[in-house]
């Protein structure tokens, strides 16, 4: 197993970025070039890894697809992704902004498997649950799916922060329930503000959206502890 020089003074990791800046920017910034070894990819889920050159895993990725059919271009960034260009890059390869809805960020115990990847004895990591948003010109915006990262402990500590709370939003099938649009969550998330105080405290919104969140995180862990 790899191991660090303890006395040398490593940079702090950036923040989870929610635009234009993509993950895959961040991880390369860390540990050099970053590439997409793809374990699943039908059109439920996606399950990849995203290693280093040495192979190691610093990330664990499961997307989760929406039932909808994609548009045309989409479908066609579809099948470069599946081939093995990570999301963000294949989006933006074709003149697509990117915005991340961040639902919630947790810890989850990490399986035998995972640990192996990540190159870990650590037995806790972050996981971090997100609508990927991306949108081209005039069009509208649209999601290409719900992502759930779960971050080597190498990458990022499993703490949950002021910074990561702070990025929490609702989901956009609660947003939806009150008559706001994928386009005006997407101008919000550009904005990076906070929905306001009075829609906040929604009563129907809150209990939507905690089901959404708990039903997602059931589903990654689930799909964490298969064998």
């Amino acid at each position: 197993m790899p191991t660090k020089n303890m006395t040398e003074k490593q940079p702090p990791v950036e923040h989870f970025p929610t635009a234009e800046r993509l993950h895959t920017d961040v991880l390369e910034d860390k540990y050099g070039p970053i590439s997409a070894k793809v374990v699943r990819h039908d059109n439920q889920i996606r399950e990849v890894h995203l290693v280093d050159h040495e192979g190691i895993s610093r990330t664990y990725a499961i997307t989760f697809f929406p039932n909808s059919r994609f548009p045309e271009e989409v479908q066609n960034i579809n099948e470069e992704i599946k081939s093995g260009t990570p999301i963000g890059k294949a989006f933006r390869n074709h003149g697509y902004e990117i915005r991340k809805n961040v639902i919630d960020v947790l810890t989850v115990d990490i399986p035998t498997r995972l640990k192996e990847e990540f190159h870990t004895e650590e037995t806790t990591a972050k996981a971090r649950l997100s609508e990927f948003y991306a949108k081209k010109g005039n069009e509208p915006a649209l999601i290409y799916g719900t992502v759930a990262e779960i971050y080597s402990p190498d990458f990022r500590e499993p703490v949950i922060n002021s910074t990561d709370i702070g990025q929490i939003h609702p989901a956009t099938e609660s947003l939806n329930k009150l008559g706001i649009t994928k386009d005006e969550i997407w101008e919000k998330l550009g904005n990076e503000a906070r929905w306001d105080t009075q829609l906040a405290q929604d009563s129907i919104l809150d209990e939507s959206n905690r089901s959404i969140k708990e039903s997602l995180e059931q589903k990654t862990i689930g799909y964490l502890n298969q064998e």
